[in-house]
C-alpha cells in the first residue's frame, strides 16, 4: 500500500500529539484571591514581544529582522510587538505589569531542564518531585486547615500542581491532530528516509501545508477557548481559586516572524479573555505568563532564533502595580550579553513567585518561604503588586 504524506503525519502524531496540545488545571484554595499561572512553553522571544527598540544595542543585534509593523511603545526604551496590541489597554489601566531579563537561576539551555525548573520553582533541575504551586497551595492548607482538590484537563497534571496535595485528572476521550510544531519537526527529522521522506515530499502546494496550518490554528484557538474556560470557573464565588494554562509554539528556530504574529495573536487574544471574564474578581487577580527561558539576541541563518537566557513575561490583573515596564534593563552591547549571545538576566522567576506568594497569597515569612522554596535564599521582587 502506498503511503501518503497526510498518513505518515497521522502515525508520528499518535505518540506526542496530546501532550503537546494546549492544556489546563484548576486547584481551590482558601482564599478569595485568584490565580492564572500561564506557561508558555517553547522559549517565547523577550526581544520580539517586548522590544527595547530604545537600546542603542538593539539594531546592531536584530536589525530588520522581525519585519513586522512599528511597535506599541510603552515607554521610551520599550514597546510591545504589534501582535499583542490588545494587551495595550490594560497597561495603560496600570492592570499590565510587563517583566524583562528575566530567567530562572539554571542556566542551561534544555527545554526539559528549564521547564522542571520553572515549574519546581527550585534552582536545579530533578531536585523535587512537587510543583512550586502544590507547595502553595498545602501552605494554604497548613493556614487554613481546609483541604482542597484539583482539576487537570488532560491526560497528565502540569508539574507546577504536582505534590501532595490532590489534583486529579481527566483526558478527553479522542485524540487530537498533530501540533504544528511536532509536523515541522518531524518533517525535518524524516526528510531523506525513504518511504517516510517521500510521503512528506508529495503535494509541496498550498494543500499540502493545511495539516500543519490547520493544527496550528486549532491549537491556538485551543488556548483562548482555554482561557475563556479558565476565567468562567475562577469567577464563580465557589470555584476555584488557581488556573495553570499550557501554551505550546515558542520554539522558533525558523520563520520566526511568521509565526509569532500568530503566537502573540492568540496570547493576547487568551490573557484578554481572562481579563475580561474575571472583571467581577478583577481587583483579586493576578495572572503570570512566563517561559522557560529567552531565545538568542541575534537571529540565526534559518530566520529564527536560537535557545537562549534573560526573556520577557506579563504580570496582569488588577492586583498588579503595573503601567510601567518592570526589568532591570542590562542592555544589548556585547560585552553586556550573557555569554555574548544572550539577553543577561536581572530578574529571577522565584522572586516573582516568592512575591506571589507573599503579597497575593499572605503566605509570609521566613519558614514559609523555605518550604516554598528550599534552595533559594533570595528576597522576593518588589514593588510588583498592589498588596
Amino acid at each position: 500500500m502506498q503511503s501518503t504524506r497526510r498518513d505518515a503525519l497521522r502515525f508520528l502524531g499518535l505518540g506526542s500529539a496530546a501532550a503537546m496540545m494546549p492544556r489546563i488545571a484548576f486547584a481551590a484554595a482558601g482564599t478569595e484571591k485568584r490565580f492564572v499561572f500561564f506557561i508558555l512553553r517553547g522559549g517565547m522571544d523577550g526581544l520580539a514581544a517586548l522590544i527595547p527598540v530604545g537600546d542603542p544595542g538593539y539594531a546592531r543585534v536584530r536589525g530588520e529582522f522581525l519585519g513586522q509593523q512599528a511597535p506599541l511603545m510603552l515607554d521610551s526604551v520599550f514597546g510591545l510587538h504589534a501582535s499583542l496590541a490588545p494587551l495595550k489597554r490594560h497597561y495603560d489601566a496600570g492592570d499590565l505589569l510587563p517583566l524583562h531579563a528575566v530567567a530562572s537561576s539554571h542556566r542551561e539551555r534544555s527545554h526539559f531542564a528549564a521547564q522542571d525548573v520553572l515549574e519546581a520553582g527550585l534552582d536545579r533541575p530533578n531536585s523535587n518531585s512537587t510543583g512550586w504551586l502544590n507547595r502553595l497551595l498545602a501552605e494554604h492548607e497548613r493556614t487554613t486547615g481546609r483541604r482542597k482538590q484539583g482539576l487537570a484537563i488532560g491526560a497528565t497534571v502540569p508539574f507546577a500542581l504536582r505534590g501532595p496535595v490532590a489534583i486529579n485528572s481527566s483526558a478527553p476521550d479522542t485524540l487530537p491532530g498533530a501540533p504544528a510544531a511536532f509536523v515541522d519537526r518531524m518533517m525535518a527529522l524524516w526528510s531523506e528516509d525513504v518511504v517516510l521522506g517521500q510521503a512528506m515530499a508529495t503535494d509541496q502546494n498550498a494543500a499540502a501545508m493545511e495539516p500543519r496550518e490547520m493544527a496550528r490554528a486549532g491549537n491556538l484557538q485551543a488556548v483562548v477557548n482555554l482561557a475563556r474556560l479558565a476565567a468562567e470557573r475562577l469567577a464563580q464565588p465557589a470555584g476555584p481559586r488557581i488556573a495553570v494554562i499550557e501554551m505550546n509554539g515558542f520554539d522558533t528556530h525558523s520563520a520566526e516572524a511568521n509565526r509569532l504574529v500568530q503566537q502573540f495573536n492568540a496570547l493576547s487574544q487568551a490573557l484578554d479573555a481572562l481579563a475580561d471574564g474575571l472583571k467581577p474578581v478583577w481587583r483579586h487577580t493576578a495572572i503570570l505568563a512566563v517561559s522557560e527561558f529567552g531565545r538568542t539576541a541575534s537571529p540565526n541563518g534559518s530566520g529564527g532564533t536560537d535557545h537562549g537566557t534573560g526573556g520577557a513575561g506579563f504580570l496582569l490583573g488588577g492586583a498588579v502595580k503595573g503601567g510601567r515596564v518592570h526589568a532591570d534593563w542590562p542592555g544589548l552591547r556585547p560585552a553586556q550579553l550573557y555569554q555574548g549571545r544572550d539577553v543577561m538576566p536581572t530578574l529571577s522567576l522565584t522572586a516573582l513567585y516568592k512575591a506571589l506568594a507573599a503579597a497575593h497569597f499572605g503566605l509570609d515569612g521566613s519558614a514559609v518561604m523555605a518550604r516554598l522554596f528550599p534552595d533559594d535564599n533570595g528576597v522576593p521582587a518588589a514593588d510588583i503588586l498592589r498588596g
